[in-house]
């Protein structure tokens, strides 16, 4: 064979006659993309909603679950605290996310959780010993961030204490 047989035979088509193609490819593939990063986000937004619930459901289950075994330990003792009930109100200027809230609660909840079973005559006769157990403490590692907490309120409603906190973000030394 010549050169120009060659020539003949390696021919390489067109390359006009797929530029449709190319462009219904190339809108094709930008579509999955466009849809798939849709469907992530909507995936994304549901999921942590339902983290979120789910958060608050065990804070709600843990705190109902307590609250039964100190009725059930002090059924017949109606002169005793029974539950607890921790409000926790932000700082100037502050406002918390619910996780940070809850998480608070709770930790708050397990700091004074020796007061149940307690008498209500030893509250009223000396209600700052039981302000001082978390008195201008320091909670440490919520969402990264230290709390500062202080009782505004306590109140007492038969066998219930319930008791309002502030938190102010704490300022963390270097070190």
């Amino acid at each position: 064979m010549d050169l120009q047989g060659r020539q003949q035979q390696l021919r390489v088509p067109p390359f006009e006659q797929f530029t449709g193609l190319l462009q219904a490819a190339g809108l094709l593939a930008a579509g999955a993309i466009i849809g798939c990063a849709v469907f992530v986000s909507i995936y994304h937004h549901h999921l942590n909603a339902t983290l979120l619930e789910n958060r608050e459901l065990r804070a709600e289950n843990e705190q109902l679950i307590q609250d039964n075994n100190s009725y059930r330990i002090s059924k017949t003792q109606q002169n005793r605290i029974n539950r607890l009930d921790v409000i926790v109100e932000s700082g100037e200027d502050q406002l918390f996310d619910k996780l940070t809230e809850q998480e608070l609660e709770r930790r708050i909840r397990n700091d004074l959780n020796i007061v149940k079973g307690q008498k209500i005559s030893s509250i009223a006769e000396s209600p700052q010993l039981y302000r001082s157990l978390i008195a201008q403490k320091t909670y440490h590692a919520i969402m990264d961030k230290d709390y500062t907490v202080n009782i505004t309120t306590m109140l007492l409603l038969q066998t219930e204490l319930k008791v309002w906190v502030t938190a102010k973000e704490a300022k963390r030394s270097p070190g």
